[in-house]
């Protein structure tokens, strides 16, 4: 599910990371022993090395197709099978105390390399560069120096490689991911009214429900749910949209996407969560929200999801297996144009770095493990992993590396068939981000990204609504808009800047918590849980501002605005050491 997967750079683009949290998880898959050695498990004597990574999301589907293409390549080519180990936040806390840790940690680089580096729990890679490392060298030498000076806690060295590095911005505009997604079939039948603000997606989900009170097999329809085993992720990512606001190293500070002057989540009224909690309260008061939403664990939110029981959600990979079962039936969810922003990708110099990848001291085998992050940054391997085998899945027409007509349809088709080829299944694991040029074609690494592919390889509920707003794939749908000045980017604020001044304001170092300071930010966000409940379950207006009032004092008793002075403080500091 990308799953966790954000916007400013560092500061502003570490955000896309948090979303990208997203766009990042889908499905379920089968999780393992973390306490079992690879070499327990499978040794290379009898065939590929079996490399154990741990990520802090839950639900991915990686697992789940070890058979498939893409693997089965990487296999062949470095003598490598992945496998993920994953946990939730407090899971993976308690994986780190015990310090026998999977081969590989999959992280928030900013939050996490100070407990692993001062707890001997991970590795420098800068020994095994010269033999193991060569594309990494080559490719991504900026995120390498930036790494040395930035990511390893005052050691100079390399520890950590965050994925989707990505320079520049594509061209063309794939289907949108992250943002309000709506079973597009249902939104259509009440006539796709516009949608400003969050009001007015709660009025268009009041309309569908009405309409659909139960699925096609009686169970009943909820229009809004969330889950509560991402932290404060329900609270913060699905109103950015509208707000503009987004955050950067922790949950508790937030600013307009391209901007540098931090709030306070939980004492500005005007945040993301305050947003949320009028947005939920609302919800509930109109009989619109899944009771099970304080409750209930991602898993189970897109066990309701695939059995098409929510009308809208934060992201398409949020939404289970319901598209892969029902899209070729023009049925499905799609993010809709709506708010003020879209979310069309991001320029990431420095990658995804809430999921930067570093390679444990418990590892039997970290030479392969470098093998395996030198070829997701490889143009070779990120080409494989996007788009498959040359020969099978594309080929090249006049020169020019051009997917397969059998696997455009294939994957137009959507479903499981096209899942199990393993393209494009997960992007935290591939090192380039898709727009990346290849040099040595002068295309994309990402052959999916062409206007020509987009158009042969959207599914059959993807060109029902890229045809309704009269456009010839779903991504042309928001690029008009923007074209038309409707809606900004998350790109937007860097427009006129020359490639070196994005470079500069999107290389800066993000805020780095103390121990004392994460737990500080630990206590403050369980409160925050704890009041969100309250507030979103008060019964009418007056109880949810006495509510609301409460939890306002309670957040600042707690101390959650020294704790953003303190944060504004240090991002000035690094702002003026990186001379802006």
């Amino acid at each position: 599910m990308r799953k966790r997967k954000a916007f400013r750079y560092p500061l502003v683009m570490l955000m896309i990371s948090a979303l990208l949290l997203s766009a990042c998880s889908n499905g379920s898959s089968g999780t393992t022993d973390p306490g079992q050695t690879a070499g327990e498990q499978e040794s290379s004597e009898k065939g590929p090395v079996t490399l154990r990574v741990l990520v802090m999301e839950t639900g991915a589907k990686w697992n789940s197709h070890q058979d498939s293409a893409v693997v089965k390549e990487i296999a062949d080519k470095i003598g490598v099978k992945i496998e993920y180990v994953e946990a939730d936040e407090n899971k993976f806390n308690v994986l780190l105390a015990g310090g026998d840790l999977p081969d590989i940690v999959r992280t928030d680089v900013n939050k996490f390399q100070k407990q692993l580096i001062e707890g001997d729990l991970i590795i420098p890679m800068d020994d095994m560069l010269a033999e193991h490392g060569k594309d990494i060298t080559a490719n991504i030498p900026t995120v390498v120096d930036y790494s040395r000076k930035n990511w390893s806690n005052g050691t100079g060295k390399l520890y950590f490689l965050p994925p989707q590095v990505q320079s520049k911005p594509g061209e063309s505009i794939a289907p949108i991911t992250i943002g309000p997604t709506i079973r597009w079939d249902w939104y259509k039948e009440i006539g796709a009214p516009p949608i400003g603000t969050m009001d007015d997606l709660l009025d268009v989900v009041d309309q569908i429900v009405q309409k659909h009170p139960q699925t096609e097999d009686g169970k009943k329809v909820y229009g809004v749910s969330m889950w509560q085993d991402w932290g404060l992720w329900p609270y913060l990512i699905p109103p950015l949209i509208f707000t503009e606001m987004s955050g950067a190293t922790s949950d508790l500070t937030a600013a307009t996407v391209g901007g540098h002057e931090f709030i306070s989540v939980l004492t500005d009224e005007s945040s993301n969560f305050w947003v949320a909690m009028d947005f939920y309260n609302k919800a509930h008061r109109r009989g619109l929200l899944d009771p099970d939403s304080l409750t209930m664990k991602n898993n189970d939110y897109m066990a309701k999801a695939t059995a098409g029981q929510i009308v809208v959600g934060p992201a398409t990979w949020a939404m289970g297996d319901y598209n892969s079962q029902n899209a070729d039936k023009g049925k499905g969810y799609l993010v809709v144009p709506a708010g003020k922003m879209a979310w069309t990708g991001a320029v990431n110099p420095l990658g995804w770095q809430d999921k930067a990848y570093s390679i444990s001291k418990s590892s039997k085998h970290p030479e392969k493990a470098m093998d395996f992050l030198n070829y997701i940054f490889s143009y070779e391997g990120a080409r494989t992993m996007y788009n498959g085998i040359e020969g099978t899945h594309w080929s090249k027409v006049d020169g020019k590396p051009t997917p397969t007509e059998e696997t455009l349809a294939l994957k137009a088709a959507g479903g499981v068939p096209y899942e199990a080829t393993g393209l494009s299944l997960d992007r935290n694991i591939i090192g380039l981000g898709s727009d990346m040029i290849n040099p040595n074609d002068g295309q994309p690494v990402d052959l999916f990204t062409s206007e020509e592919a987009l158009s042969k390889a959207a599914t059959t509920l993807e060109k029902d609504f890229a045809e309704y707003f009269g456009a010839s794939y779903a991504g042309e749908v928001f690029k008009k808009q923007i074209e038309e000045g409707k809606l900004r980017t998350f790109t937007s604020w860097m427009d006129g800047m020359s490639d070196e001044e994005i470079i500069k304001r999107n290389t800066v170092p993000g805020v780095t918590l103390s121990d004392d300071l994460k737990k500080k930010e630990a206590e403050l966000k369980e409160l925050a849980a704890r009041e969100a409940a309250k507030i979103i379950l008060s019964k009418d207006e007056a109880a949810f501002e006495a509510n609301k009032q409460t939890a306002l004092e309670a957040f600042r008793k707690a101390g959650a605005d020294d704790f953003t002075k303190w944060y504004n403080e240090e991002v000035a500091k690094l702002r003026a050491a990186h001379g802006l």
